[in-house]
């Protein structure tokens, strides 16, 4: 191996960039649609011929490098052989990442190149797990070049397979590159492209499919994304880190939703709406008004495509697999339960396809576009004032909304369930701006506060949701029995919400004890 030192005087010397691209998915029915259409006719894109890729990737047995955002890959194609370290990179969905580039003459890992890249820092950690191939991608790619007066794309349009061992995944998707000029010339060509019959935002990589496939996991619903905020930031790039972050939650929940309707990415999808649209109202002074009042519509509308998939998955999943009724009423809860997954699975169906419309991608576009156009206020707060000040108004907010805790009646309840979520996602985006431990604590004890609250909300609402499902079966003869099993559920549902009410009570108590971490 060459030595570390020695890299500065070799004639083929590094190739560092930072990569910026955005990634779109097609559906293999799409495939000809594409390379026929009027965008790419328009610009006069053409893609060249095919070129054969085998991409193998490494990382410790346990995965130490992927933990860390961190990805080391050897690309073969033909008689070429390139070392690349990649880093996670940031951004939404036109992502941004940090990219070094070698020639070698064998397949096999330079880390002595390596560790003069972003994998420094895990240098020993490799080094002292040793390196071994996890998966591979074996990709057709073809490339067409696009030139505007404000920058110059490249299209790589890659076709094939992730392979991890005996488990495979097929690939289909366009990455669009900005190799010079404006990123925001990506914007336009996506819009378009986006609008054609099976083309969607494509989040997931080549990498995170074949870490998922080199796990033996099933692909899961990602966790929302915490933005990288400090001090020193202006109030724009907080903005822009926050955004970024939604889109970025949004994109890969929608992705797996589309894919396999799994109730977990149906949640965390509507987590990502709902922290969106806190966001905008905490940033508003940041983000252009038409921009910011656009994309509260379209999240709030969303949300609500999504809405009815949600509430059948928690009723399923939750009331009818927990209520244990009588042996005399088993028969007949049954058949309710049997009516109720008839209208999840018609809300599901309904739910996948707002996922990959044409207006939940602009969505994720407009959400980076916009993320991406946003300049320095003139004047104003600093970042941490405004983080407190809006703390600090959440805050009280939830202590009004919950005056006579003990006597409220069910509308002031919910009332007081989406205040306390309204500061829940605030400290959760403004918590790296103070002490950790103390934000920490006041965040789990505020995630303890509104769990209970759920727990309550939804004992509440699952009588109503299986009159709902009751209602849209098709007209047919009365069946008493399956009206005695909705009213045990009833029943039911009704001490389990007070059993829930108690403990968000108790935990109220705790909560307004605690000094909050802002103050």
């Amino acid at each position: 191996m060459a030595s570390v030192r020695a890299v500065a005087n070799l004639s083929w010397a590094v190739h560092v960039s930072e990569e910026i691209e955005l990634k779109l998915s097609l559906a293999p029915e799409a495939l000809a649609g594409v390379l026929a259409s009027a965008p790419l006719a328009r610009r006069g894109i053409r893609f060249g011929r095919p070129r054969q890729m085998v991409t193998s990737y490494y990382d410790t047995a346990k995965g130490a490098l992927h933990r860390k955002g961190v990805f080391l890959r050897i690309r073969e194609q033909g008689r070429r052989i390139e070392q690349t370290v990649k880093t996670a990179g940031e951004g939404g969905v036109l992502s941004r990442r940090g990219e070094w580039t070698w020639p070698l003459k064998t397949p096999q890992p330079d880390l002595d190149l390596a560790a003069t890249t972003g994998l420094k820092p895990l240098e020993r950690r490799a080094r002292k797990g040793g390196l071994v191939k996890r998966f591979a991608s074996e990709i057709a790619r073809r490339i067409a070049m696009v030139e505007t007066p404000e920058a110059t794309l490249e299209l790589a349009l890659d076709e094939g397979v992730v392979r991890a061992g005996r488990r495979s995944v097929p690939l289909l998707e366009l990455e669009i590159e900005v190799k010079r000029g404006d990123p925001m010339a990506v914007f336009a060509l996506a819009r378009e492209l986006i609008a054609l019959p099976g083309v969607t935002i494509g989040f997931a990589t080549k990498a995170s499919r074949g870490f998922e496939l080199a796990s033996g996991a099933a692909a899961r619903a990602h966790p929302a994304i915490q933005p990288e905020l400090d001090e020193a930031m202006e109030v724009h790039e907080a903005a822009r880190s926050i955004l970024n972050a939604a889109a970025a939650h949004a994109a890969a929940n929608l992705q797996l939703l589309a894919a396999t309707g799994a109730p977990e990415a149906v949640h965390q999808s509507r987590v990502a709406l709902r922290r969106l649209r806190a966001a905008l109202v905490l940033l508003k002074e940041a983000i252009p008004p038409e921009r910011r009042h656009h994309l509260r519509r379209e999240a709030g509308w969303l949300a609500a495509e999504l809405g009815a998939a949600r509430d059948f998955d928690v009723l399923a999943l939750g009331a009818l697999k927990k209520a244990a009724p009588p042996p005399d009423i088993a028969p007949a809860f049954a058949r309710l339960v049997r009516r109720v997954e008839t209208a999840r699975r018609a809300a599901r169906a309904a739910a996948r396809a707002a996922a990959v419309s044409t207006r939940a991608q602009s969505l994720l576009l407009d959400l980076s576009e916009t993320a991406a156009l946003l300049t320095p206020l003139e004047g104003g707060h600093s970042l941490k004032e405004l983080a407190s000040a809006s703390l600090a108004r959440r805050y009280e907010a939830v202590r009004t909304a919950g005056e006579g805790v003990e006597t409220m009646d069910v509308e002031a309840r919910h009332h007081l369930r989406l205040t306390l979520k309204k500061l829940r996602y605030a400290a959760d985006f403004f918590a790296p701006l103070y002490p950790r431990k103390a934000a920490k604590n006041e965040i789990k004890a505020l995630g303890r506060l509104q769990d209970a609250l759920g727990a309550f909300n939804d004992a509440a609402v699952a009588p109503v949701l299986a009159a709902k499902a009751l209602a849209a079966a098709p007209v047919r003869a009365k069946d008493p029995g399956i009206e005695t099993a909705a009213a045990f559920l009833a029943g039911w549902a009704a001490s389990q919400g007070d059993a829930a009410w108690s403990e968000a009570a108790a935990r109220w108590g705790a909560f307004t004890e605690a000094k909050p971490f802002w103050d």
